[in-house]
């Protein structure tokens, strides 16, 4: 005998590739995984957190300093004091990440001391800001005035950006309105020892919206990239603005060091969560830009993959299991599902640490968990039906078939129909296997088995091999009269079969005749059980083996030799 074709089972397999690749392309351009794809770069981001840098400085303006030099804001002279104990200090530069837009009107003296300071230091960046004028409204620059900005080293924007669920993980190291030409604030404190026209290729995800004819109201940003946070956030070394101002900081735990200054006191302030964290593990806008320094210093930036990227690659990798099934050991098809699952995880982890990549798994792991669960589901499916079917014709076993016939009589008695069950063996069977052997008895079991699937087609019919060569079928809403007709029909078809020509199908397939035993039962006057419906039609069956075989005889004692039936018939 040829051994099966496998192509339909590989065009199965690949269909199903095909289509798991299309659906994880739209899970990913959609979306839809988007709150898990943060929630697995927050758990897996904290394995590439970097040290933190020992040069860099926080500078806070904390309550000790409120409490001290009074309520905010204060005049600009403290700041002009500072930013000169800082340059006497030696420090590489500051970040004063606090917005001067408006010139103090009541001390104007202020202004010109703090912009002179700034132009002593030549080591000083000042931020800017975007702000809507009006709701849904266009974006304004909120910039230092121009005393100060003529007067810093340079200017960075100082957006803290936002996830939906309130957390920083990324940053944009360019934006500015109608066009990125803004670094982000600590980009531009480490540009300072950056020579002229010596700057480097940013890292980052370029955004594809960046217009040249942008609209000069719109904040356009670019070159984004997610901050690997140092463990913890805030574990840079912090200093108070008011012991800077007033000296009791050794000048040696600043030189050489980058300031970064900015509000930390409780209320004041903007404040992020930090992903990998606690919701209580807020961190303030300098602290936020301590990071962002701190990763450029380690050239720990981490790029998010495009969306094309993100859907190409996992397309690639749900396709897998299709190659991994032709490997020994996993032709099962959840053996390379599994596999490519932890894959898939484990190469998301590799791309994070290694090359500084965000790859999401989320959407193969959810594509690859889909495909899995259906596979489950059939596979249990099909063993159920295994179990309730016969091995060697296909047909429902005695287990199923006594579940059949119970819930059958359920419903003959609320319906009020009748309900026939035909019980037969084929005649003569042993002496079949003693003189042909198995082979023959296996082949004539097959045809009765097709020949009675042919004979009982509505959806309800049953069709059962109740063991060795007896068989059953049973027949709802069927009355007596129709039973018979059925049994009628297969004996003839029986016949037929015994005389048809034996051709190269059909040359293994013995001869043989069959015994039928009908019984039906009348719910309306007829309160038998499964047992005694089944008795009743296995006492008929027995009466038409007496009878001389190759017959149906009902359990009223009805009977009709074979001879006669089909005459009759034809």
């Amino acid at each position: 005998m040829s051994t099966p074709s496998p192509v339909p089972k590989f065009k199965t397999r690949l269909l199903t590739a095909v289509g798991a690749a299309a659906l994880v392309v739209l899970v990913t351009l959609s979306g839809l995984t988007r709150n898990a794809d943060a929630w697995v770069y927050d758990v897996l981001v904290r394995s590439a957190a970097p040290a933190a840098d020992g040069r860099i400085v926080v500078v806070d303006i904390d309550q000790k300093s409120l409490a001290e030099l009074g309520r905010w804001p204060w005049s600009r002279r403290l700041h002009a004091q500072l930013i000169d104990r800082l340059h006497l200090a030696g420090v590489k530069g500051v970040a004063f990440n606090v917005l001067l837009s408006e010139p103090a009107l009541f001390d104007p003296e202020g202004d010109a001391l703090l912009a002179r300071a700034l132009g002593r230091s030549g080591r000083v960046v000042l931020p800017v800001l975007a702000e809507q004028v009006q709701l849904n409204g266009p974006s304004v620059e909120l910039m230092p005035i121009p005393e100060f900005a003529a007067s810093a080293a340079s200017l960075g924007h100082s957006e803290m950006m936002l996830d939906d669920d309130g957390v920083a993980r990324s940053v944009f190291l360019r934006a500015g309105l109608g066009s990125p030409h803004w670094p982000a604030l600590a980009l531009a404190l480490h540009q300072l020892d950056t020579p002229p026209g010596g700057t480097p290729e940013l890292p980052g995800r370029r955004m594809a919206s960046i217009d040249k004819d942008a609209s000069p109201y719109q904040w356009v940003r670019d070159h984004q990239v997610l901050i690997p946070y140092a463990d913890p956030p805030n574990a840079f070394r912090h200093v108070s603005y008011t012991d800077v101002l007033n000296q009791r900081i050794p000048p040696t735990m600043l030189r050489g060091h980058w300031a970064i200054v900015g509000m930390n006191a409780t209320g004041v302030g903007t404040e992020a969560k930090v992903p990998g964290h606690s919701a209580n593990a807020r961190i303030s806008g300098a602290d936020y830009q301590a990071n962002l320094l701190n990763m450029l210093l380690k050239d720990a930036a981490i790029t998010p993959m495009r969306e094309g990227g993100q859907a190409l690659l996992s397309m690639l990798i749900v396709m897998l299991p299709l190659l991994l099934c032709s490997l020994p050991g996993l032709q099962r098809m959840w053996r390379p599902t599994v596999l490519t699952m932890g894959l898939a995880s484990l190469l998301s982890v590799l791309l994070l640490r290694f090359a500084h990549l965000w790859f999401s798994p989320v959407p193969v792991l959810l594509v690859l968990a889909l495909a899995a669960s259906l596979w489950l589901y059939r596979l249990l499916r099909r063993t159920h039906k295994q179990a309730q079917s016969d091995a060697l014709t296909g047909l429902a076993n005695r287990n199923r078939f006594d579940h059949a016939l119970d819930q059958e009589l359920r419903v003959a008695r609320r319906t009020g129909q009748p309900l026939s069950l035909l019980v037969m063996d084929i005649d003569h069977f042993k002496q079949l296997n003693d003189t042909q052997g198995h082979a023959a008895g296996d082949a004539a079991l097959k045809a009765l088995a097709r020949v009675l699937r042919s004979r009982a087609r509505r959806p309800r019919d049953l069709v059962a091999r109740l063991g060795g060569d007896e068989f059953a079928v049973l027949l709802p809403e069927t009355s007596a009269q129709a039973a018979a007709t059925i049994a009628t029909t297969i004996h003839v078809d029986l016949a037929n079969l015994a005389t048809r020509p034996h051709g190269a199908s059909v040359a293994a397939v013995p001869a043989f005749t069959t015994s039928i035993g009908i019984h039906t039962t009348q719910p309306t006057g007829d309160e038998l059980g499964p047992e005694d419906v089944f008795d009743r039609a296995d006492a008929a069956l027995y009466r038409a083996k007496q009878a001389g075989r190759n017959r149906s005889f009902s359990h009223t004692g009805e009977h009709e030799p074979m001879g006669a039936v089909a005459g009759r018939v034809g």
